[in-house]
């Protein structure tokens, strides 16, 4: 028990010592952990081959949802509005 205290407290002051919040890196790797998407959790357990064919279909999924998301939102602002008072 007191080990993983002792490496608790040691990360903690790693931590501590690289200032606040965490690095890309760091913050990626709990992203894919904890998600609920497929893509990004198979980016960092696969091999090296599927990592890559992952990255490459989840960059190119999230690409057309984001291009989907803008003609979404020019179709909304080009409807035209007319107020009268």
């Amino acid at each position: 028990a007191t080990m993983h205290i002792k490496k608790y407290l040691l990360k903690c002051l790693h931590r501590l010592q690289k200032g606040p919040g965490y690095t890309y890196k760091e913050l990626l790797v709990w992203y894919c952990d904890n998600t609920n998407t497929h893509g990004p959790k198979r980016i960092i357990c696969e091999g090296p081959k599927k990592k890559a064919m992952w990255f490459v279909l989840t960059l190119l999924f999230t690409s057309l949802v984001c291009w989907q998301w803008g003609v979404f939102i020019r179709t909304y602002l080009s409807w035209e509005v007319s107020v009268s008072l």
